[in-house]
């Protein structure tokens, strides 16, 4: 089938993350009726990460684009507009947050969304997967395209891509092998709009991965330098980053990487610095390379001796298991995430 005969494909995108996506699919020749992304007015860049205006990016491609007030579409004029654009299937592109029934409603061949983890978007429903896989030094990942319905993540399957971390992946790079994964299938269900209504069901009982908030992610010295880069890597930029803090600065550290085993000081206490600007941190098995960093105080500097402060990584995961329990407490955490808290 010809892709100037597939279904008329409106696209929510508004982080930019799913960028790559989009454009790959652009790449291929396949027709957009529009892209929609938040307003620059109504964006809060802290509680969405990585948000990008769109107007930039449609206006390269040549492709129509709308903006809304609303993340979640609430706004009564954000549906408007939405009404406005003739289209029969959206596709969910970096777009972090719930769809609307009505919306759902409105399409003939439905709401196309992407979600995966290292088990499975079955067994890793729910926020931050690709940042939980790199934090939990997994190897693979299985992404999915579904059907999105009201609950979360949880519509029929109609194709999945796996994919392996190598070493020193961060979520940049993650987010780009989805990008290609997730684009291709997309183009595969265009092609044959009839398999976008045959679905395969998911299991009814699923397992979920618990938001990160930015107020997470703190540096835990007392954790081996291999964790300690994996949650960096995991947290890097389009994210806030690895934080850490000195008498009340706080120090966003965004690359890091094992230097030796050599016990010399507590943790977090640092032991050299270099004239690079780079510095190392004492930890429980030897020396981190802080290679680079930023701090809110511009004055700031390293000096041999200062003690980092850090949150012990169990505390942090207890409160973000509460929060998600509180929030969803029919929802059952992964079974990663679990053992991990469990010790």
């Amino acid at each position: 089938m010809p892709f100037e005969d597939c279904p008329k494909l409106l696209i929510l995108c508004t982080a930019r993350t799913g960028l790559d996506a989009v454009a790959e699919l652009l790449r291929r020749g396949i027709p957009v009726k529009a892209i929609v992304g938040v307003h620059p007015d109504s964006a809060d860049p802290v509680k969405m990460s990585g948000w990008i205006d769109i107007a930039s990016f449609a206006e390269r491609w040549n492709i129509p684009y709308r903006h809304v007030r609303t993340y979640g579409l609430s706004a009564p004029e954000d549906r408007k507009v939405i009404e406005e654009i003739d289209f029969d299937l959206v596709w969910v592109a970096g777009w972090q947050r719930l769809v609307p029934q009505w919306l759902i409603a409105s399409c003939r061949y439905g709401v196309l969304g992407g979600h995966g983890s290292p088990d499975g978007i079955h067994g890793g429903r729910g926020r931050s997967p690709q940042n939980w896989a790199l934090m939990l030094g997994c190897k693979r990942f299985d992404l999915s395209l579904f059907q999105i319905t009201v609950g979360i993540d949880d519509g029929p399957i109609l194709a999945t891509r796996s994919f392996f971390y190598a070493d020193g992946d961060d979520i940049a790079v993650s987010y780009y092998r989805c990008a290609l994964a997730m684009a291709d299938m997309v183009a595969g269900a265009l092609a044959d709009p009839s398999t976008l209504l045959r679905g395969v069901p998911q299991p009814s009982e699923g397992f979920y991965y618990p938001q990160r908030k930015p107020e997470d992610g703190w540096v835990d010295w007392t954790l081996p330098q291999a964790t300690i880069c994996s949650h960096c890597r995991a947290l890097s930029k389009p994210y806030p980053g690895l934080k850490t803090s000195h008498e009340e600065r706080v120090i966003t550290i965004w690359n890091c990487h094992p230097f030796d085993d050599v016990i010399e000081a507590e943790e977090g206490v640092i032991s050299a610095c270099f004239e690079s600007g780079e510095f190392l941190v004492n930890c429980v098995d030897g020396r981190l390379l802080i290679r680079q960093w930023e701090a809110d105080d511009p004055g700031w500097n390293p000096v041999p001796g200062t003690r980092l402060s850090g949150v012990k990584f169990a505390e942090q995961l207890n409160t973000i298991v509460a929060r998600h329990y509180e929030k969803y407490p029919e929802l059952k955490v992964s079974r990663r995430i679990a053992r991990l808290q469990r010790g």
